[in-house]
């Protein structure tokens, strides 16, 4: 069971854990290119008993380029289901399970699939793309919710970036003049690799943030090669302290759309570390060269925006940091120097960043 996702609330939608599979063998048309994974998907409904429940609500998720969807379970649903047990064919494609001996050796997660009631009318797009999204219509019931899909990897990604968001209609007084909330998130979750992973769940490192540790956001600026450098270590340091670190040079071994990468890692953070240096000082004042640390200044924008229209909360949530051999006087005057606490780190030890230690272990930053 991966847990990645668990606990994340995309407005009236939260996820759970998932569990992976990796499936062999696969068709030929498929091997050469990609890895094919079993994935059971459980998300909630946040129904509350003294209020109408939603007239529907959807959760999707997207992947990154060149990874497909190859079938969905549901696929389409019309009236209440009952449980019933699937199987994949040889193309991958769910089908009910028949009474006798598959074509999965006895064991195997794709050789019984087990799927609960459906209560709902659901309705399932994206098989055959980068997607999928189901859609519950009518007599939403709350409590766990589950799914499956077929995914195919490009060889040799361990693991895989999703994009999930939920939506929800909810039925108002028009005066009122209200509209349900619903949100993005991303998370990652790890692939089997072991020939063993053929056989069991997989089993990995629960969430950091399920034992307190904070989620954080590295915001910084490519100025040269001994800088990045420098970052790597900082990052290196913040996750053997315990944290679960957003970081740039992570997962670069799949495709990645860095404007959804860089704003669900920002709004999914419990603090933001933008690290002080000339480039990320000049991305802040517009004065960078044409084409030079687009990246940068993007993420600076969307902080300064942030300050703006929520200042007390994440003023409390940036926290400006200064490397060795950094100065405060690299820090964006957005970020308030000369006011707001910043954090120098003299070595990468908890001695060296004591400031910083004590309030990201402190927990998350109201709001």
């Amino acid at each position: 069971m991966d847990m990645s996702p668990n606990g994340i609330r995309l407005g009236a939608v939260e996820l759970r854990g998932w569990q992976v599979h990796k499936l062999d063998p696969v068709p030929d048309d498929v091997s050469g290119q990609w890895s094919a994974y079993l994935v059971r998907v459980n998300y909630d409904f946040a129904v509350a008993d003294d209020i109408p429940a939603p007239q529907w609500a959807e959760v999707r998720f997207e992947f990154p380029p060149g990874t497909f969807v190859a079938d969905a379970l549901p696929r389409s649903v019309e009236e209440t289901t009952s449980a019933a047990a699937y199987t994949l064919t040889s193309q991958l494609n769910f089908v009910r399970r028949e009474a006798g001996p598959g074509r999965w050796r006895p064991g195997s997660a794709a050789d019984t699939i087990p799927m609960p009631v459906f209560l709902s009318r659901v309705e399932c797009t994206g098989v055959g793309g980068d997607f999928v999204r189901w859609r519950h219509v009518g007599a939403l019931t709350g409590g766990t919710h589950t799914a499956g899909l077929v995914l195919l990897v490009p060889h040799g990604v361990e693991a895989l970036a999703v994009v999930a968001s939920g939506t929800y209609h909810l039925e108002t007084p028009p005066e009122l003049k209200l509209r349900p909330v619903g949100r993005r998130d991303s998370f990652t979750v790890a692939l089997p690799t072991a020939t063993r992973a053929q056989q069991q769940p997989l089993a990995v490192v629960r969430e950091r943030r399920e034992r307190g540790a904070p989620r954080i956001f590295i915001s910084y600026a490519h100025d040269n090669r001994e800088h990045k450098a420098a970052v790597r270590q900082f990052h290196d340091f913040l996750t053997d302290w315990g944290a679960d670190v957003h970081y740039d040079q992570n997962g670069l071994d799949s495709q990645r759309n860095w404007d959804k990468w860089i704003v669900t890692g920002i709004l999914r953070s419990d603090f933001v570390l933008p690290i002080a240096s000339p480039a990320y000082l000049a991305a802040s004042q517009d004065e960078l060269p044409p084409g030079q640390h687009k990246a940068a200044e993007f993420e600076y924008l969307r902080l300064a925006d942030l300050l703006h229209r929520e200042r007390e909360t994440w003023t409390k949530k940036i926290l400006p940091v200064i490397l060795p051999g950094r100065s405060a006087d690299e820090i964006p005057l957005s970020f308030l120097p000369g006011i707001v606490t910043h954090h120098t780190v003299t070595s990468y030890s908890a001695e060296g960043a004591r400031t910083l230690i004590a309030v990201l272990g402190g927990g998350r930053a109201a709001g």
